[in-house]
């Protein structure tokens, strides 16, 4: 009986059809299951790799325009505020973070605009504004304290 496990053993390591097995006779085991299920880290296999084909809805030109108004991120700093230098005209949606210490809060004055938020963000919190802005130049700023004394204040221009 051990005479026919060992053959039996023998002939699964010696069968040059099965790569998998080989793989195991002769690699760890934390070395076996990332080699032998990641076709992309044995670089023989790579023939073998199917490329990875997006859904069609997650491809740019069958995006609907919505995503056109994807949420601006805005990170608040100790008396920095983080954003792009300018924005398109129409309703913006911020997702404004604290990445501070201190409390801040986000403000947008310009061109008939005059915004803030309802209460200051503590340090990790995030908080969602949306707003029409017509093009023109807006200043954004924290009214905390004396932060926008601090340099904490930016001037946008918004286009078109």
């Amino acid at each position: 009986m051990r005479r026919l496990v060992l053959t039996f053993a023998f002939l699964l390591i010696a069968c040059p059809g099965n790569q998998r097995r080989q793989d195991l006779a002769q690699n760890s085991p934390a070395q076996t299951s990332t080699n032998a299920s990641n076709p992309q880290a044995n670089p023989e296999k790579s023939g073998q790799m199917n490329p990875i084909v997006p859904p069609s809805r997650d491809i740019p030109s069958s995006r609907a325009a919505a995503a056109a108004n994807a949420e601006i991120q805005v990170q608040l700093t100790e008396y920095e505020i983080r954003m792009p230098d300018s924005l398109a005209a129409g309703r913006q949606i911020f997702h404004v973070a604290n990445a501070g210490k201190l409390n801040h809060n986000f403000a947008i004055e310009g061109n008939g605009v005059s915004a803030k938020l309802q209460s200051d963000l503590t340090r990790g919190d995030w908080v969602t504004l949306a707003i029409d802005l017509k093009p023109g130049t807006y200043t954004f700023y924290c009214p905390v304290d004396q932060h926008r004394a601090r340099g904490m204040q930016r001037t946008i221009t918004v286009h078109q």
